[in-house]
């Protein structure tokens, strides 16, 4: 009876490296997919900080306009 489980267990041993192997390879791939999608959007938020920054220096050289107005006028 043991030598039948073992007669058993090789083919299911061998068949179970390749999906083990696929299995990670999927996991793999899906993790570096997931990362360069992250890096993605690292990016394009840094690109949002950069068109921020660029407003308020516009903002800032309008309010420095308006306060030289203003205190010309006083």
């Amino acid at each position: 009876m043991g030598l039948e489980y073992i007669g058993i267990l090789i083919p299911f041993a061998a068949l179970s490296i390749p999906i083990v192997a696929i299995t990670l390879s999927y996991k793999q791939k899906a993790q570096k997919n997931r990362i360069k999608e992250l890096e993605l959007q690292k990016e394009i938020l840094e690109l949002e900080i950069e068109k921020q920054n660029g407003k308020v220096k516009l903002l800032e050289e309008e309010n420095k306009k308006y306060d030289k107005i203003i205190n010309d006028k006083n």
